[in-house]
């Protein structure tokens, strides 16, 4: 192992104990004012916002003719786990509809 995979394994961050990590100054750096402002922030370090401006939370699209990807399962939860431990009086719900609007957002960005 090199000393190399060690700092990276050290700057990383697991995600309420799963697999999923991201930098780990960057989460301790993400606005936990709110819980929408935190759990979109995070939503952009686990996705990049290209991903989340393609894709929504089932792969579906609300146009007819329009397919969008799905978001990966294990992430999205991944996100929802360490959402309501920051903010344990928020619903399942509301963390989903927070990483919805910023798809929404993200697609809208893009589209300009």
């Amino acid at each position: 192992m090199s000393s190399n995979t060690v700092v990276n394994e050290i700057d990383m961050h697991p995600l309420a104990g799963t697999a999923v990590i991201v930098p780990k100054r960057a989460f301790q750096r993400l606005n936990r004012s709110r819980m929408t402002i935190f759990a979109q922030e995070l939503a952009v370090l686990v996705f990049t916002k290209d991903i989340l401006a393609e894709s929504t939370l089932t792969g579906k699209s609300g146009k007819v003719d329009s397919q969008k990807s799905q978001l990966d399962v294990a992430k999205v939860q991944a996100i929802t786990d360490a959402v309501l431990a920051e903010f344990p009086h928020t619903s399942v719900s509301d963390v989903r509809a927070a990483i919805r609007r910023k798809c929404n957002n993200e697609h809208f960005s893009k589209k300009k």
